[in-house]
This record gives structure tokens, sequence and C-alpha cells, in this order.
């Protein structure tokens, strides 16, 4: 019994489906399309083809614009899929982050109350028990001995301060005492 063989519409076909895809129509990628035939046959018929549907370019302006339309499609596809993973990732990577900031904000609100209690008990230890609203206890007995606190401008003082402290009140009656005894 005789083989039939391939005929010019299978290739036909064959060849519009990998232009459609954005692959160059050769024998190669014909007889995979197919799955069958001989590359002397799909040759002839795909020389046949190309001389039916010569145009002084060479390959029809149809076939460019579908090989390009669907190569454009593929390319936008990818596109997307890419900028869609992408997306994914920073968005789970700026939750990760959002996360970690607010373990780390929990953890220093924590740190401050327990600072705050610290505060509070050494401050009531510091007064005897009871609680105050001064702010961080009363330091007005250290404004008297404190270098600009009260000054104590006795002739005594000015003299042991070597006359740096204050102005001298030489009519002082210190002052006088020291000279009569010179």
């Amino acid at each position: 019994m005789a083989r039939t063989g391939l005929t010019k519409a299978e290739v036909k076909a064959s060849r519009e489906r990998l232009l459609a895809a954005g692959r160059y129509p050769s024998v190669d990628a014909v007889r995979q399309d197919l799955g069958t035939g001989s590359k002397s046959t799909i040759h002839k018929h795909l020389k046949e083809l190309q001389e039916d549907e010569s145009h002084p370019g060479g390959i029809k302006r149809d076939d460019t614009e579908r090989s390009l339309n669907a190569l454009v499609e593929q390319l936008a596809g990818r596109l997307h899929d890419d900028a869609d993973r992408r997306f994914r990732a920073l968005c789970a990577e700026h939750e990760q982050a959002m996360q970690a900031k607010e373990r780390e904000l929990a953890e220093l609100r924590r740190t401050v109350a327990r600072l705050s209690a610290r505060v509070a008990e050494l401050e009531i230890g510091a007064d005897g028990g009871l609680p105050h609203d001064e702010g961080f206890g009363d330091f007005s007995n250290l404004f008297a001995s404190s270098r600009c606190g009260q000054r104590d401008d006795s002739a005594f003082n000015v003299v042991l301060a070597g006359g740096r402290a204050a102005t001298i009140d030489l009519d002082s009656p210190q002052i006088r005492l020291y000279h009569t005894l010179s």
C-alpha cells in the first residue's frame, strides 16, 4: 500500500501556526510541528507557498504583522508577569520591614514604661514615700551652695575668693578692721 505523504495544505497550516506563534517557519520547525514528513517534501511545499504568495518585498505584510503582534503579545505577557512578581516581592519585603519596626516600637514602649516606673520608684524613695508633682525632685537646698546660686559678698568670702567673686566694699567694717590690724 502506497504512502500518501504531506500535502501542501498541511504545510501551509503548519507555517501559519508557526508565524502566529512568532517563530520562523523553517523546514525543521515545520517538520517538528507536523511530527512527520521528509525535509525535501516540506522544502518543496514551502517554496511553492512562497512563490504563490510572493510579494515584491518577499514575505507578505500580513504575515509580518501577525508575527510581530504575536511577539509583542508574548513580550507584554512576560513583562506583566515579571512586574507582578516583583511587586509581590516588594510588598512582602515591605510588610516584613513594617512588622520588624512594629516589634521594635513595642519593645521601646515597654522600655520607656519600665524606666518610667523605675524613676517614679526612685522619686518616691527619695522623698520618704511621699509622691510629688514637681518633676524630678526638690533641688532648692542645692541652690544656695551652687556657684550660680545666692551670692555671699561678705568681705571674708571676697578675700577668700581672691577678690574675683564680687566688688569689694572698702568701707565695710571687716575691711576697716583688717587695715587697722595690719
